[in-house]
C-alpha cells in the first residue's frame, strides 16, 4: 500500500523493479530535530513592540516559508505559533532509541521545492530499505503473507482505478485545466470508483488497502485527490511508490529549523490565535490575550482549524464550509510499535475498516528487536494503548508480541484536527480556488490548499511562497495609502 498523508502518510517502498531485484538500500540512523525550548517572545520595531508589516499564523512549513519570503522582501514579519515548536504536522521525536517522525517524513526529486531546499541547505538524505514480505487480505477477509511479486497485482488494480487521469488531469499543477471533464468525477468517492469497476470481493480488499486509508475511509476520500497525486507522479507506479522512500537526515524538524533560522522572522511560541479582526486598513491578531497588529496576515494553519479562530468579520462561505467538511483526514493516527525480536521487514496492509491500515518496519533495529510504524484512520483505535495495538498487530501478523507503543492522534490534536491532506468529493471544484484568493487583508496557505503536492511538505512550501507574495502586495498597498 502506498499511502499518503501534510502530509506524511507513506510507505517505505522503492520502485517495484528494485524490490523484485531484491536490491535493498541500507537505512541509517539520523539525528532528531528538537522542539523549541525557548520562552515565548516577540521582537517588534514600534513603540509597543507588537506592530509588523505582516503576521504569519502558524509555524509549519507553509508559515515558515511565507515568513522567510516576506523577510526577503523587506517586510517586518512575526510568526505566531500555538505549539512550543515549529513544524506543525511535521514533528520529529525518538522512540526505543531510534529517530521517528510523527508527521511528514519523505521527499522525492519530483517534489522540486522541498528537494531543492534540502540540497541547498546541504542536508544529507537516506533511503529506507525495501520490505522483505507483504501481508494482504485474502478472499475470506483474513490476512496472509505474500511474496513481493504479489505487489504487481496490486499495481495493476491501482492503474485501473486511476485510468483516464492523463486526459482529465493533463496538467498536474493546474488541476482545473480540464474542469469540464472533472464535473462528474469530482463527485465520486474512492468507494464509488471501486463499485464502478465491479471488483470482486478479493479485489475490493486489495484496492481498499491501496486507496481506502488515504482518504480516511473508502467513502470519505475523493477519486480526484488520488488521481491528482497520480498525475503529479507522472502517471507512473514507479514514482508513485518512490515518493515515500527518501528522508532528510535529522528529520523534517532539522529542515524547518534551518529554514526558520534563515528567515530571521520573530516568533512567539505557545501562542494560539483566538481572534483576527480585519479593519480594512490593518489587521489585529489576538493570541493569549495579547493583540498584535499588521498590514497583512498569512493564515497558515490546517484548514480543519480555521473555524476554531474567531474571524470577527466572518469568513466567506467557501472557507467555513471547507473547514467544516475537513480536508486533513480527521481520524488520522500514527503509532510506533516496539515488538519483540527481529521479525524482518514487513509491509502489512489492512483492508478498509481495519484497526491498522498500514504497518511497515523502521529503517533501523532497536535494542529490543523491531520497531514498526503504523498508520490508522479507524476512530476506535487508541494509539497509546498497548493492548489495543497488540490486538491490531496480531490480526495482521499472528504471534508478534508488542512491548511498547508511542502514538499521536492527529484528529484529537487541537492545532491540527486531522492528519494528512485528502480532499472529499466536490472540494476540488467547489472550494479550492476560492480559498487561495485573499480575503480582505488575509491570505491563506498550507498543504491542504496546494494545487501541486497537497498532503506533502512541497505543497506547504508552494502555498507559503505564493501567500507571501500576495501579502507583500497588500502591505505595499497599505504603505502607499498612508504616504
Amino acid at each position: 500500500m502506498k499511502p499518503k498523508k501534510e502530509t506524511f502518510f507513506g510507505g517505505a517502498r522503492t520502485s517495484r523493479r528494485a524490490i523484485l531485484k531484491a536490491g535493498a538500500a541500507t537505512g541509517a540512523s539520523v539525528a532528531v530535530g528538537v522542539a523549541s525550548a525557548r520562552p515565548a517572545f516577540a521582537a517588534g520595531t514600534t513603540e509597543t513592540g507588537r506592530s509588523y508589516d505582516a503576521i504569519v499564523i502558524g509555524g509549519g512549513f507553509a508559515g515558515v516559508s511565507a515568513a522567510r519570503e516576506l523577510k526577503a522582501r523587506g517586510k517586518r514579519t512575526l510568526i505566531l505559533e500555538a505549539r512550543n515548536r515549529v513544524g506543525g504536522r511535521a514533528w520529529s521525536s525518538t522512540f526505543s532509541g531510534l529517530p521517528i517522525e510523527f508527521g511528514a517524513t519523505w521527499i522525492h526529486p519530483s517534489q522540486t521545492l522541498i528537494w531543492n531546499e534540502v540540497q541547498r541547505l546541504g542536508i544529507a538524505r537516506v533511503d529506507d530499505p525495501n520490505p522483505d514480505f507483504a501481508v494482504f487480505a485474502t478472499e475470506s477477509g483474513s490476512y496472509a503473507k505474500q511474496e513481493l511479486t504479489f505487489l504487481d497485482q496490486q499495481d495493476a488494480l491501482l492503474r485501473r482505478f486511476v485510468e483516464g487521469a492523463e486526459t482529465y488531469l493533463p496538467r498536474a499543477y493546474d488541476p482545473f485545466y480540464r474542469e469540464d471533464l472533472l464535473v462528474d468525477l469530482d463527485k465520486l468517492t474512492l468507494g464509488d470508483r471501486a463499485r464502478q469497476l465491479r471488483l470482486s470481493d478479493l479485489e475490493m480488499n486489495w484496492v481498499s488497502a491501496t486507496t481506502g486509508a488515504y482518504g480516511g475511509g473508502f467513502e470519505r476520500g475523493s477519486l480526484t485527490q488520488l488521481a491528482h497525486w497520480w498525475a503529479l507522479c507522472g502517471y507512473n507506479t514507479e514514482t508513485f511508490h518512490g515518493i515515500n522512500v527518501t528522508r532528510p537526515v535529522g528529520g523534517m524538524s532539522n529542515v524547518i529549523s534551518r529554514m526558520l533560522a534563515e528567515s530571521g522572522a520573530s516568533v512567539v511560541y505557545n501562542a494560539p490565535v483566538t481572534k483576527v479582526t480585519d479593519s480594512g486598513s490593518r489587521v489585529q491578531v489576538t493570541a493569549n490575550g495579547v493583540v498584535y497588529d499588521a498590514a497583512a496576515v498569512v493564515v497558515a494553519v490546517p484548514v480543519n482549524t480555521w473555524n476554531s479562530i474567531n474571524f470577527t468579520s466572518g469568513l466567506p462561505a467557501e472557507f467555513s464550509r471547507l473547514s467544516t467538511q475537513t480536508v486533513g483526514v480527521p481520524t488520522a493516527k500514527k503509532v510506533f510499535i516496539q515488538v519483540q525480536g527481529d521479525i524482518g521487514r514487513p509491509l502489512m496492509n489492512g483492508k478498509s475498516g481495519a484497526m491498522l491500515d498500514l504497518v511497515l518496519a523502521h529503517a533501523d533495529k532497536s535494542a529490543q528487536g523491531t520497531v514498526l510504524i503504523g498508520f490508522s484512520v479507524n476512530p476506535n483505535l487508541d494509539v497509546t494503548s498497548v493492548s489495543q495495538v497488540q490486538s491490531a498487530v496480531s490480526e495482521l501478523l499472528p504471534g508478534t508480541k508488542v512491548l511498547s507503543v508511542k502514538g499521536h492522534d492527529w484528529g484529537k490534536d487541537a492545532y491540527a484536527k486531522g492528519g494528512w491532506t485528502f480532499r472529499t468529493p466536490g472540494q476540488l471544484l467547489g472550494s479550492l480556488r476560492a480559498v487561495r484568493q485573499p480575503h480582505g487583508r488575509l491570505v491563506f496557505a498550507g498543504s491542504d490548499i496546494a494545487t501541486g503536492w497537497g498532503g506533502y511538505v512541497d505543497g506547504a512550501i508552494e502555498t507559503g511562497v505564493r501567500a507571501a507574495g500576495l501579502a507583500a502586495g497588500l502591505t505595499a498597498a497599505a504603505a502607499s495609502a498612508t504616504s
